[in-house]
């Protein structure tokens, strides 16, 4: 087996852990091409073990990234949320890190989220992350234990269903299409908030929109903009499901959510064109399954269902 292909073996665990600490699907790419280049001068008769070494060089670089965007996210225009990634359906599982873990991640400083991604997702040993991070090991045993503190105080204590969750979506989505306000109302929790990532490259809100009176006047307005010129598809990004938009082949959104009980609580509105990188090529993504447009059965279904007040 020559150097690429022993690299290749790997490629999906380095872009996981690049991913996974950056949060940044661009970086994570970034890093894949700089952990390869390190592979193939390094000498391979001194490696003992390929996953350690690859997954070393990738967190390193990762960490090091992480430390010069958190600098960058102090300046940064509005709310900073994660790179969405598309998945498939079928692709999603117990082990995918979703959308709204990663924004919990953003509230952990770059040590902490270091640490708590390499000892709970990736099971490396406190020496190898004290290498990383340049703490002691001893050290790293404290920050894993506040940051996983930390996390669980936040983190929401339900399980996600995903045929509701994919239900809601259809409601939601047919609903600010069709400015459907009563729809949106049953929806949406009286204490929803959305949070929309302009970046400071397109118009959005720069701060989050709390409460279901000032959020469906958002959704109204920016439905009624987009819709005359935005082509809508249904997805996947990061194990939960998204609506993704799309503005002369190119994406303009991706709208991601999540729900307590069966109202939704949370929108995610990403719109920076540097943060929509991952959904390019709309139409590779369509043949390879990742995207899809919404039927006819669907929205007829919706009307149906909203004309006789079914609950």
């Amino acid at each position: 087996m020559n150097d690429l292909e022993l690299f290749l073996n790997w490629k999906h665990y380095i872009f996981s852990i690049a991913y996974r600490i950056t949060g940044s699907y661009v970086d994570a790419e970034d890093i894949v091409q700089e952990s390869y280049l390190r592979w193939l001068s390094a000498d391979k008769h001194l490696i003992q073990n390929h996953k350690s070494y690859l997954g070393s060089i990738a967190a390193r670089l990762a960490f090091d990234l992480l430390k010069k965007a958190s600098r960058k996210k102090e300046t940064y225009i509005g709310p900073y949320l994660p790179e969405p990634i598309p998945e498939k359906e079928e692709s999603i599982d117990d082990e995918k890190i979703n959308f709204a873990f990663l924004v919990i991640l953003e509230t952990l400083n770059p040590t902490e989220r270091a640490v708590f991604i390499l000892r709970e997702l990736f099971d490396f040993d406190y020496e190898s992350i004290a290498t990383i991070v340049e703490k002691s090991a001893d050290n790293c045993r404290q920050i894993f234990s506040r940051a996983r503190t930390a996390i669980q105080s936040r983190k929401k204590k339900f399980e996600p269903d995903p045929k509701l969750h994919s239900q809601l979506l259809l409601e939601f989505s047919f609903a600010c299409y069709s400015q459907d306000t009563k729809s949106l109302t049953n929806l949406l929790r009286e204490d929803v908030i959305a949070f929309s990532d302009g970046g400071g490259k397109v118009h959005a809100a720069r701060i989050p929109v709390p409460g279901i009176k000032r959020v469906i006047s958002l959704l109204v307005r920016t439905t009624q903009k987009a819709k005359e010129s935005t082509e809508i598809f249904f997805g996947y990004a990061n194990g939960s499901p998204a609506i993704i938009g799309y503005s002369n082949l190119e994406p303009s959104f991706v709208q991601i959510f999540t729900y307590q009980g069966k109202k939704i609580d949370s929108i995610y509105n990403l719109v920076n064109p540097d943060k929509l990188k991952g959904f390019r090529n709309k139409e590779n993504l369509i043949k390879l399954g990742y995207l899809r447009k919404p039927t006819l059965w669907e929205w007829f279904l919706f009307r149906w269902k909203h004309f006789f007040s079914f609950p």
